[in-house]
């Protein structure tokens, strides 16, 4: 686990609800984040618990995994299925990337600065892979899906994680992805 550090930057101030960047503040951007993904289906394979297990090398128990899950919209996954499934977004296919990415990027800004987020795994998960040429394949594939607006609320979520100033993100990691990736799809 990463170190937090509390002290809170000259450009982020805590509100209600929300940490305020100078671009935008965390409610802004789930706005933003909701609007986008709003409808889009929920995969029937690869749920989040199924990609859970998988994550624990359980690939025999699918069935019984996927009752677990909640069936509805993204928005309303329980937050407790999210704490619980942190590393599944790197087991879930292109239909559960496009399912599950806002609910995982909606909760990472809700919970801002608690111990609740063990890692930044909805950043990480939107590492483009440019070194490795599987990996950067296999990243494509999942991102298929997406529109320009989904695609555009991602690097937004991604340039907001660059411009933390408290260290509770991998501000490095999300800066580098944001100049080198996804400031292409800020403007759609």
């Amino acid at each position: 686990m990463r170190p937090r550090k509390r002290e809170l930057g000259p450009r982020l101030q805590r509100g209600p609800l929300c940490w305020t960047l100078d671009f935008m503040s965390a409610q802004q951007l789930i706005q933003i984040i909701e609007k986008a993904f709003n409808g889009v289906p929920q995969p029937e394979d690869i749920t989040l618990h199924v990609a859970e297990a998988h994550d624990d090398y359980d690939y025999e128990h699918n069935d019984e995994h996927r009752k677990k899950d909640y069936i509805g919209r993204w928005q309303d996954i329980p937050e407790e299925h999210i704490r619980k499934c942190q590393n599944a977004l790197s087991f879930v296919d292109k239909i559960g990337m496009r399912f599950y990415l806002p609910a995982y990027m909606v909760w990472y800004l809700r919970k801002f600065g608690t111990d609740d987020i063990l890692s930044d795994h909805a950043l990480y998960s939107l590492d483009n892979h440019p070194n490795d040429a599987q990996l950067s394949e296999y990243y494509k594939e999942r991102f298929s899906l997406f529109s320009p607006e989904q695609l555009r609320a991602c690097a937004m979520f991604v340039k907001y994680c660059a411009e933390d100033k408290t260290d509770f993100t991998d501000t490095d990691f999300a800066r580098k992805k944001y100049e080198r990736h996804w400031s292409q799809y800020e403007e759609i």
